[in-house]
């Protein structure tokens, strides 16, 4: 089951390196001590959690990873919320969720559930011996907090086997080695760091959480710790790849997901990374792995996200085109569902197609769908225009209601282009009906996946620019 592998570690290679962080590395055997310590601690301060959800808030990547695997191997289900969520969005996800607990590093209002603070836990007298819980790999181990892109964020319940079948379709896929080196560059309350930390530890790999977030800080890590593995979101990468520094050949492998990557940044990523191979992945909370694309070694148009991963199954429907998956990586439910049940396949909200080589085509996103003048655009087209101008870092594109058009089309976008640069661009590549309204931003607004906040950018953009064209 998740988790049991630090035990094996552990017991093969005590004193080898486990996680970095904050100059301080902390050993197998550390590891696997603290997790229990922590585990018995819960139990004497709680008591037992078997298949409930504890819920925490945690800054300190130390203590999320620590809690973690201290609920997992009480048998409990681990849920990480984003410690920087609003008081009013955590007590809305943890009020729809449900967990029997939430602990949090500060005294915290409005939660709707009982709550203790991390040093009421760390500060009881553990049990003399708490045993791991006996799992089957049906059991829930793990809430993923969605990103709320699209919506309120909810809580999606995972089985230890829908992460232990994604690990073994991962290893036929990315080419890890042994004793690698991981940068985990992003918050472990969003799944793909998370998940990225895990999986590697549970390879015996040594995990390194950066104690800061900026371009610098990921360089200085990557030269110091000779990092050979990254996990970032597109929009760290390209914040990364915006700033000037040396090239790292260290890196072989960069892994990336969550949102598009454009080709069109491939050239500035291999320059930074010259022996790194750079894997994009398709996915979501609810699915995990649908699809992966090497954008060192196939050269594609830029709406496909790559081949599909073994075991999935893809078919879009009849009536929207929108994509289903069926696989072994899908999620179990949602908390505090009252038709909770594991679906046997997903419909992703993404519309698409799969070619006859196993190839996956993003063509747009029924939420991304924007009807002017009685036509229907894709939002994505539109952003994959703006993104392949070479001095636009980041793009997002919308729809704002208009009374002549029905909605007009609007993007704001990062970078050193000007304003009429880039329409200039939108006119050589676009019909005239598809050429959006484009404002320059100095940064625009994340979430704290480290994904760009669509929901946040666009009221910006109507409350700033009400009126323009």
């Amino acid at each position: 089951m998740i988790g049991q592998a630090i035990t094996r570690h552990a017991d093969s290679n005590p004193d080898g390196t486990a996680l970095f962080y904050s100059k301080c590395s902390i050993s197998w055997r550390e590891l696997h001590e603290t997790i229990n310590h922590r585990r018995s601690q819960l139990q004497a301060a709680y008591g037992p959690f078997f298949q409930k959800q504890i819920a925490f808030a945690l800054q300190d990547p130390l203590e999320q990873l620590y809690m973690f695997f201290a609920v997992v191997s009480g048998g409990g289900i681990a849920v990480p919320v984003d410690a920087m969520l609003d008081s009013a969005t955590k007590a809305s996800l943890l009020s729809s969720s449900r967990p029997i607990l939430f602990v949090s590093e500060t005294e915290e209002t409005g939660i709707p559930v009982p709550s203790l603070m991390l040093a009421d836990v760390t500060g009881t007298e553990a049990y003399p011996s708490a045993p791991s819980a006996f799992c089957e790999e049906t059991d829930l181990f793990y809430g993923a907090c969605t990103s709320g892109s699209s919506g309120s964020p909810k809580v999606c319940l995972r089985s230890h086997r829908s992460w232990l079948k994604s690990f073994e379709a991962d290893e036929q896929l990315f080419p890890f080695q042994d004793n690698e080196r991981v940068l985990i560059t992003g918050k472990l309350s969003h799944s793909l760091f998370l998940y990225g930390a895990v999986r590697m530890l549970e390879n015996g790999h040594t995990v390194v959480l950066p104690a800061r977030h900026s371009p610098r800080a990921f360089d200085r890590m990557v030269d110091e710790q000779q990092i050979t593995v990254l996990y970032a979101v597109p929009t760290t990468l390209r914040w990364l790849l915006s700033h000037s520094f040396l090239p790292s050949p260290s890196v072989r492998l960069i892994i990336t997901g969550g949102e598009k990557w454009f080709p069109a940044d491939n050239q500035k990523a291999f320059a930074r990374f010259p022996s790194a191979d750079l894997y994009e992945f398709y996915g979501s909370a609810e699915t995990s792995f649908i699809s992966a694309l090497n954008h060192r070694a196939e050269q594609v148009s830029t709406s496909c996200t790559g081949r599909l991963f073994p075991l999935v199954e893809v078919a879009a429907s009849r009536d929207s085109g929108e994509l289903i998956i069926t696989s072994p990586f899908l999620f179990s439910g949602y908390a505090g569902d009252e038709s909770f049940h594991s679906p046997s396949s997903v419909a992703t909200g993404d519309i698409g197609c799969v070619d006859e080589e196993g190839f996956l085509y993003i063509t747009g996103r029924r939420s991304g769908k924007i009807v002017s003048r009685g036509r229907n655009i894709y939002a994505e087209e539109i952003e994959q225009v703006l993104m392949s101008h070479p001095d636009v870092d980041q793009a997002v594109a919308f729809g704002v209601q208009d009374a002549f058009q029905g909605e007009k089309i609007a993007a704001l976008y990062t970078g050193r282009a000007g304003s009429g640069k880039v329409q200039a661009h939108c006119r050589k590549q676009l019909p005239a009906y598809k050429i959006p309204a484009c404002r320059h931003m100095d940064r625009l607004p994340v979430l704290g996946s480290g994904k760009i906040d669509r929901s946040r950018v666009q009221k910006y953009y109507e409350a700033s620019f009400k009126g323009e064209r």
